[in-house]
């Protein structure tokens, strides 16, 4: 079926009809002979068939108007369509009888251009239906009215009564028009399906449910996600009021609202959905409301998604507590406590010597964490210059300074939002810095150099050092309110050396077996000789110091070879000294106790444990010392 039907009443509206086609080469367009109920059945038919518009005239027209859901056009008949049919049978007709027009008004309108157009009396009789035909032709007969113009339907029903009866016929003019509007009527009716279908596709293929709203409150878009979301079927929804589809959305409020409602989160259906509500302005004027949902669980996969892309870029966390390798009652419990304190979302402060492994336990922190689906962004303080040190932290705007990225870059508290933050050698920051540092953690904002904006982030941040933090402090190298802040949680990890032999000789195999995979060599032999050297070295390098030994035995093949070839006072730091240096047995003792108190950094009850003594004998010991006693 073409686009366009054409329902000719009369054959002479037909053959004009297929003569405008043939000329302007209408393609799209087809005609039909049939008049009345056989012309509305033709165009039933042409409509199932996809005929989106239907061209007719005269009451086949109104038939058809009232039946059908699509649009119709109407081939108007004017007072000139009437003289043209009349001018060729003027001579035959008596001049002093008069005519009746017969028709709804939509076949009789410009009745009045008659008079002064034909030499016969006209009268119009204007009806309201067709079934009146016949009985107001039997009336207007007792008015001496013997002939009677209108369509095929009154030419037909006046001539079965014993009457003249003339049908009107359209000029090639009229019809022309008519289907020159419907044929703009169609290309508009295409370009709106195609925009409703362009709405219709993306509404339904964005991850979020859509609905819309008129004035009424009646939906109008409901998209497939929102199928999903509220377990109901889209033509059980579009064109039915909201409350009775989806009563427990609220968008109706954004109808008496003039500005969005962003973010809020709801609680439908035992959902957790993310609203955005906005009410539809034409001319300050509110005239419907348009909502999207999304399921924070399917916000959540995009943002871990997010966040594996962000791995790629380096700012992720590969290590778990499983990774540390250590055979230690000293290493169990600090892994144990770091576990309990993976699970508060408070600043923590890890403190001991170099290498023992303080990104390692920071990373597995943050894997234990409630963020560990965040960003994880490491930074070491003590290298980065100090000129750096605040656009690094912080970010900085487009031509902040000079060398300043074009676009602006933002610093690591952005890049970490949601995630955790890890400063290394955090005693390393200049004085000047740690008062916005102070404020990052106190009220969760940031500004870029050269920016005007807040920017709040959300960061955990796990601070590191193997310095006497407090001792800067007082010499004003450090700020006490910052050292109180970050010091909320303390972890104190303990050194190799004083997590025992198994835990040493544990890593040396361990390292061993990596470095001779990387470089497919065979692994050293561990003599009775060597294991005694391994455990009796200081390894004041701790875990990095022990790695690197193992590596360069590795590529030696011999781990006497490698030992040979540290510096002289790596070598020989695990002889016993001189014993005439020493100090009195009491004097150490005192030294011992005040050293594990500080590297646990004063944590009383850890203390005791690697003592073995109890809380009083721990204070009466410290009170005896003389930095106590002052």
């Amino acid at each position: 079926m073409k686009d366009i039907l054409v329902i000719a009443p009369l054959k002479e509206v037909y053959d004009k009809t297929v003569e405008i086609i043939e000329e302007h080469k209408y393609d799209n367009v087809a005609v039909e002979l049939g008049t009345m109920q056989q012309g509305l059945k033709k165009a039933i038919e042409g409509e199932k068939l996809g005929a989106s518009v239907i061209v007719s005239r005269g009451w086949t027209y109104k038939k058809i108007e009232n039946e059908l859901e699509i649009p119709s056009i109407e081939i108007p008949v004017s007072a000139y369509d009437i003289v043209e049919t009349l001018t060729p049978i003027l001579e035959q007709i008596n001049h002093q009888q008069t005519i009746g027009v017969i028709g709804h008004d939509n076949v009789i309108y410009g009745f009045d251009i008659l008079r002064n157009l034909l030499p016969m009396k006209i009268v119009k009789i204007e009806l309201e239906r067709e079934e009146d035909i016949a009985s107001a032709i039997k009336r207007y007969k007792n008015s001496g009215i013997s002939t009677f113009i209108g369509d095929s339907n009154v030419k037909a029903i006046s001539e079965a009564l014993g009457h003249t009866g003339i049908a009107i016929s359209s000029q090639k003019e009229s019809i022309l028009r008519s289907i020159q509007e419907a044929v703009k009527l169609h290309n508009s009716i295409r370009n709106r399906q195609q925009r409703a279908q362009l709405i219709l596709t993306v509404t339904d293929y964005v991850h979020e449910g859509i609905i819309a709203i008129d004035e009424t409150e009646k939906v109008s878009i409901f998209n497939h996600t929102a199928e999903d979301i509220f377990g109901i079927r889209k033509d059980q929804a579009i064109g039915h009021l909201l409350k009775e589809a989806a009563p427990r959305c609220q968008l109706p409020l954004a109808l008496e609202e003039s500005e969005p409602s962003i973010g809020e989160v709801l609680d439908i259906g035992g959902k957790k959905l993310v609203v955005n509500r906005a009410p539809v302005l034409i001319n300050d004027e509110v005239v419907g409301a348009v909502a999207t949902f999304q399921n924070v669980a399917e916000v959540q996969n995009v943002e871990q998604k997010i966040r594996r892309e962000l791995a790629e870029h380096g700012f992720s966390a590969k290590y778990t507590f499983n990774d540390i390798i250590q055979k230690s009652p000293l290493m169990e419990a600090c892994i144990a406590k770091a576990e309990e304190y993976a699970l508060y979302d408070t600043p923590m402060l890890i403190t001991g010597e170099s290498g023992v492994g303080k990104e390692l336990f920071c990373q597995s922190l943050h894997n234990a964490s409630p963020r560990r689906n965040g960003p994880f962004v490491a930074i070491n303080c003590a290298a980065i210059p100090p000129s750096l040190m605040e656009a690094e932290l912080f970010g900085h705007e487009s031509g902040a300074f000079t060398g300043a990225k074009s676009k602006g870059r933002a610093g690591i508290f952005e890049l970490a939002h949601k995630g955790t933050v890890f400063l290394d050698e955090i005693g390393e920051i200049p004085l000047e810095f740690q008062g916005r540092l102070l404020r990052v953690l106190q009220e969760h904002q940031i500004m870029r150099i050269g920016g005007d904006k807040i920017i709040p982030v959300d960061v955990r941040i796990l601070c590191a050092t193997n310095r006497p933090l407090a001792k800067m402090v007082e010499e004003d190298k450090f700020r006490r309110d910052l050292l109180f802040r970050i010091n909320v949680l303390t972890l104190n990890i303990p050194s190799l050396r004083r997590l025992g032999p198994e835990t040493i000789m544990l890593l040396a195999e361990h390292f061993l077996a990596k470095y001779a995979r990387k470089y497919s060599k065979k692994i050293p032999e561990i003599t009775p000789e060597i294991k005694k050297i391994l455990i009796s070295k200081p390894y004041r390098g701790n875990v990095r110091e022990i790695e690197g030994l193992m590596e360069r035995s590795v590529i030696l093949g011999n781990i006497f070879w490698a030992i040979d070839e540290e510096p002289e006072t790596e070598k020989h730091s695990g002889e016993i000294p001189d014993v005439t240096s020493l100090p009195d047995l009491r004097s150490m003792e005192e030294a011992y106790i005040r050293k594990v108190f500080n590297q646990t950094g004063e944590n009383v009850q850890e203390t005791c444990s690697i003592l073995k003594i109890s809380r009083s004998t721990l204070w009466r010991r410290l009170k005896e010392t003389s930095r106590f006693q002052n």
